[in-house]
């Protein structure tokens, strides 16, 4: 459990530098993302477990991607996860590990839904797949459910509210892939670095 505790505060810590870095509030942040302020600043304080849509709408507002955001970045030409080295975090929405790489245009998560849990009701712009690596989970998109087994894909527009429920005694994998932060936003926050 501590080293839960020391995850959220390393993220935490993280989300703090990134928006210091930008010289915004977190009023500022909270208009951007739609995220309230309190819960923004729970999640700086280590105190809140950021949800996968969370990170998706704070990546995007800053212009960086997920992996950026909650890991350190690589100077490398390429990002490479070894199985044995990928680095699994405490979420809301379950246990998720961010597969792409720092400069990268799409998000990839892989996500441990447990059983009888739930992701939070998402909605961002761009687009989304989800693959389901193992087990079952049963998708909502704008009311409509729709069951995904083991090897079933589904694309959708990730601007409708959609959630991912685990409704068995087993856990869950499911593989997400979003565009959602690298949508551009109508009033982006570039680090100072970048506005050079």
């Amino acid at each position: 459990m501590a080293h839960e505790n020391e995850l959220d505060a390393w993220v935490g810590h993280r989300l703090k530098d990134l928006r210091s870095e930008r010289g915004i509030t977190l009023v500022t942040l909270s208009e951007q993302t739609g995220i309230s302020v309190t819960h923004l600043s729970r999640l700086e304080k280590g105190h809140r477990q950021p949800s996968i849509g969370s990170l998706l709408q704070i990546a995007r507002v800053y212009g960086i991607s997920v992996s950026e955001l909650i890991q350190e970045q690589e100077p490398e030409d390429y990002h490479l996860v070894r199985a044995d080295d990928a680095v699994e975090h405490p979420g809301q929405d379950g246990q998720y590990t961010v597969l792409s790489g720092p400069g990268s245009t799409i998000a990839v998560i892989r996500v441990e839904v447990e059983p009888g849990k739930s992701t939070k009701d998402a909605k961002h712009a761009g687009e989304e797949w989800l693959h389901v690596l193992s087990g079952e989970v049963f998708f909502r998109l704008e009311g409509k459910d729709i069951i995904l087994s083991s090897g079933d894909s589904l694309h959708f527009d990730s601007s409708k509210v959609h959630r991912l429920t685990n409704k068995t005694e087993k856990p869950a994998t499911v593989l997400v892939a979003s565009t959602a932060a690298t949508m551009p936003m109508h009033h982006p926050v570039p680090s100072p670095k970048s506005r050079r």
